[in-house]
């Protein structure tokens, strides 16, 4: 497959996260194809689980769409991973930490051996796994699997979040674009994250300035109730979009 295809491909998903859908004859005026080709396209899509295809147009898959982490990994990594420099600053030895799964929360897990005595929450496989061989105590929340974000969700995960007082909850989102606060495709995910508001002392949310362009199904917090975000610079316009957290940090990707 040509590089010039991977772009447009990565260009029409990017398209399709941030209006929920669009038709094949847009994208073909859009990007000067045929709708032949735009097919072809959509088809890859499809066949990576990213979108649903159908008669003239393609949206995401559904209510409970996410995208697969390892792919969530490989995108934005520098920006992603300058978020996470960043965020460390915010944790102190001794303390007990909350990680939403995500790929962002995963890069700031990596930096944790720099850190001392933390306790770990989280409800994200990938993330246990990886701290699981640190020199911290990891609590695993356990609960239903949600295979593609490797997530642990439902009433048995928020009610062992209840039982624990957190000092600082690092949290991810899907995207905020035309929303009051920061969503994410996942139904099931809204009540895990709601839970983890109300127990933390500070909440802190990391999100790349993708973020800033695609929006998910569910608002699941407003701005306000996060004490910092941070992300990547961004347009004055996008900056309206969360004029109303109480602070926010512009980290510049390495």
């Amino acid at each position: 497959m040509s590089k010039s295809s991977l772009s447009r491909q990565n260009e029409i998903y990017q398209s399709i996260l941030s209006k929920g859908r669009i038709y094949v004859s847009e994208l073909s005026e859009s990007f000067h194809v045929s709708t032949e080709t735009i097919r072809k396209d959509l088809d890859i899509l499809e066949q990576q689980g990213l979108i649903l295809k159908k008669h003239g147009y393609a949206e995401i898959m559904n209510d409970y769409f996410q995208l697969p982490l390892n792919v969530k990994i490989s995108e934005h990594a520098l920006a992603k991973q300058a978020i996470a420099k960043r965020a460390l600053e915010y944790i102190k030895d001794n303390s007990m930490i909350f990680l939403d799964p995500g790929s962002t929360t995963l890069a700031l897990a990596k930096y944790l051996p720099l850190k001392k005595g933390l306790t770990i929450v989280t409800n994200s496989l990938a993330i246990a796994q990886l701290v699981s061989d640190m020199k911290h105590d990891l609590i695993f929340t356990g609960g239903k699997l949600q295979r593609k974000g490797k997530a642990f969700v439902g009433a048995f995960t928020a009610n062992n979040i209840d039982a624990i007082q957190i000092d600082t909850a690092f949290m991810g989102c899907d995207g905020f674009l035309n929303t009051d606060g920061p969503t994410t495709f996942s139904f099931e995910e809204v009540l895990i994250k709601q839970h983890v508001i109300k127990k933390a002392s500070q909440k802190i949310l990391l999100c790349d300035a993708s973020k800033f362009k695609k929006t998910g199904t569910y608002t699941f917090a407003s701005f306000k109730d996060y004490d910092i975000i941070i992300t990547n610079p961004v347009s004055n316009k996008e900056k309206e979009l969360i004029k109303d957290a109480k602070d926010v940090i512009y980290i510049q990707a390495e």
